[in-house]
């Protein structure tokens, strides 16, 4: 039976978050002159009231928590975030459409990095602000990041976290789920505050540092300049970016061994980071090679390029500095493959993971290898470890669901009108939290505007369910969710 108590209770101390965060970005706009109270003041009075009705509601709570209330509180949370963090875009006038606004704010929360807007350029510090801190408040998530800061929410601590987290395989750093959030936390704001200092170092302002650097490890991609990064021509910004894009797609439990532990011989037995780098490597030399031989790009240039936006696509960042739309098509693929791919589990990356797609390698060689070797014994292994036949089962569910999303996806966008390269570079997009398309309507440097609202609605619906990793947001959907038994 669904406790609504208790979804009311952890709800309601959500939006008292919620409330603390836009008016942190209403503060900041004071500070820069603004005098525009209501942008940020009615969101945060919304905030603030429907706390204090949900925190009543729950009130009386019993201090249990099912598989059932976590998912579904996560998912609410969510959308709550984004229904309200929607109305500082169209109380100010900066958006009029609300499926544009809600997907601005969605692509903010789940670090996809897409936007809507033409004019950001024009854009107030405070919206400039709350755009980035939308980013990084959801890249290492909602309901993590209340874990850590307050007080012990209960028994059901552990199950928010894996509700929240479906991708991460989190090596249990401390008994209590609270301090190992603490400890995640703690690494996530040392790659943000050496960020920031890079970027300021090598030529921004200390709002545009600060901005990026929330994009960067989270690895979002919102900017505080319409042509993002490449706003500063500045080949030594391109590669500080790369670095951090880089590290903030590692798995944040070897950061912490690493930085903390100093333990670097098994952080490099890691399999999934050797995964990541392989291809990533390959990538980069493959993308560098095509734009030297082909497109006459200097050596310098054409690795730099290369390296920027194959680790800005395979991390989900989405920062571009230059229109990949006049590379050839079969960099386009390589760049979709990469963006579906993603990063590592445990960092704030979005897409399949690689150690998904290695696992699913190897239990194709172990196939082949039964198929020559019937009576052989030759069990998946990662990390030296046997892989248990129910985690291989869920790896070919998610495999599957991925696929009939993104189908689904394409055939919804291209009932609306999109060419099919467009319908499905803004499905793989979306579904992985990554942020550029490639087409002529949607490139890697256009906005999303051109999208109908129904377009931008399926988006946002595509952004949660990747940021979600698909089951914790379709399981509300199935009638069996509903009974009681």
């Amino acid at each position: 039976m669904i406790n609504y108590r208790i979804i009311s209770r952890i709800l309601g101390t959500l939006l008292f978050l919620l409330a603390l965060l836009l008016a942190s970005a209403g503060v900041l706009g004071l500070c820069y002159g603004e005098r525009d109270y209501l942008t940020f003041g009615i969101p945060v009075a919304l905030s603030l009231a429907g706390g204090c009705l949900l925190k009543t509601a729950g009130r009386r709570a019993e201090n249990r928590m099912s598989r059932r209330d976590s998912y579904l509180i996560v998912t609410l949370a969510w959308v709550l975030f984004s229904a309200i963090g929607m109305l500082p875009f169209l109380i100010g006038g900066y958006e009029d459409r609300v499926a544009a606004a809600f997907f601005e704010t969605m692509s903010g929360l789940t670090t996809t990095g897409a936007t809507v807007l033409d004019n950001i350029d024009t854009l107030p510090p405070s919206v400039l602000f709350w755009r980035s801190l939308t980013h990084w408040f959801g890249g290492m998530g909602i309901v993590l990041f209340t874990i850590a800061v307050l007080p012990a929410m209960g028994m059901g601590e552990l199950k928010l976290f894996s509700a929240e987290s479906t991708g991460l395989k989190t090596e249990k750093l401390h008994p209590r789920i609270a301090t190992t959030a603490r400890w995640l936390w703690g690494v996530y704001m040392v790659l943000t505050l050496s960020c920031t200092a890079a970027y300021y170092v090598c030529g921004m302002s200390l709002f545009d540092a600060v901005n990026h650097a929330f994009s960067t490890v989270a690895t979002g991609g919102f900017s505080t300049h319409q042509a993002g990064l490449g706003f500063y021509a500045s080949p030594l910004l391109d590669y500080v970016a790369t670095a951090f894009m880089f590290l903030s797609s590692i798995n944040f439990t070897l950061l912490y061994l690493l930085l903390i532990k100093g333990r670097l011989r098994e952080v490099l037995r890691d399999s999934e980071l050797r995964c990541f780098i392989l291809i990533s490597f390959s990538a980069i030399a493959a993308v560098a090679a095509v734009l030297f031989f082909q497109r006459g790009y200097g050596a310098e240039e054409a690795f730099r390029q290369a390296a920027f936006h194959v680790v800005s696509l395979q991390s989900t960042t989405g920062f571009v500095n230059s229109d990949m739309m006049q590379w050839p098509p079969l960099l386009w693929a390589v760049m979709i493959l990469l963006m579906a791919v993603g990063a590592s589990t445990g960092s704030t990356t979005g897409g399949i993971k690689c150690v998904r797609v290695l696992a699913a390698w190897r239990v194709v060689v172990t196939e082949f290898r039964h198929i020559l070797h019937p009576h052989a014994l030759a069990p998946v292994r990662l990390n030296a470890a046997p892989l248990p036949a129910a985690v291989g089962r869920t790896i070919f569910a998610f495999f599957m669901a991925y696929a009939l999303l993104v189908s689904a996806g394409v055939l919804l966008l291209a009932a609306l009108g999109l060419p099919l390269l467009e319908a499905l570079s803004v499905t793989v997009s979306s579904f992985s939290n990554v942020g550029p398309a490639f087409g002529h309507t949607v490139g890697p440097l256009d906005s999303w505007a051109a999208l109908p609202d129904a377009g931008l609605w399926i988006s946002s619906f595509l952004m949660l369910a990747g940021r979600l990793e698909i089951f914790s947001l379709l399981i509300i959907f199935t009638p069996a969710f509903w009974r009681e038994n």
